[in-house]
């Protein structure tokens, strides 16, 4: 039963990630505050690791940056492979040792994972020869003042799904 009720909850994630990608490319991409937009795929890619172990975490981190890099345009190749791994294993590591699994927990993984998103960016760019940190720094913060507040929508319906298919 446990084995059937991880392949559900594993579905069912990737299904709410789609439904928020959609929600991202319909509405939220048209939604410019402060010359940017909310950007959700971060905070999709570590939700399920606040629950999760580790290494599925990992991996599910990596396939939805694949997803990301197939379908966003990234930066460079595998950009969020990279990001989203790094974030989901970080965001497992945040949920095992050091805060409860839970709202703080998601909402701590979730800047986290904005922040990282934000700092690889700025890494890429100065790579290239842009080297404005400043400009990055402003950027990564706007975003992170748009993102947060839609993580409480994403943390409820992954809970959900979490409490609806329990890990025995």
């Amino acid at each position: 039963m446990s084995q059937r009720n991880a392949l559900y909850r594993w579905i069912f994630y990737g299904l709410a990630a789609g439904l928020f990608l959609l929600f991202q490319n319909m509405l939220l991409t048209r939604l410019q505050l402060w010359g940017i937009h909310p950007f959700l795929p971060p905070i999709l890619a570590v939700m399920p690791a606040v629950w999760e172990d580790r290494q599925e975490s990992l991996c599910a981190g990596a396939v939805f940056g694949l997803l990301c890099d197939l379908t966003i345009r990234p930066p460079i190749p595998c950009f969020y492979v990279l990001v989203f791994a790094a974030a989901a294993f970080l965001a497992g590591l945040i949920s095992t040792r050091w805060i409860q699994p839970g709202f703080f927990c998601a909402l701590t993984a979730s800047l986290a994972a904005l922040l990282l998103n934000g700092a690889f960016y700025a890494l890429v760019f100065s790579v290239r020869g842009i080297n404005d940190m400043a400009a990055s720094a402003s950027i990564t913060g706007r975003e992170l003042l748009l993102t947060l507040p839609l993580t409480p929508f994403v943390y409820l319906l992954f809970r959900h799904i979490r409490r609806r298919f329990p890990a025995d």
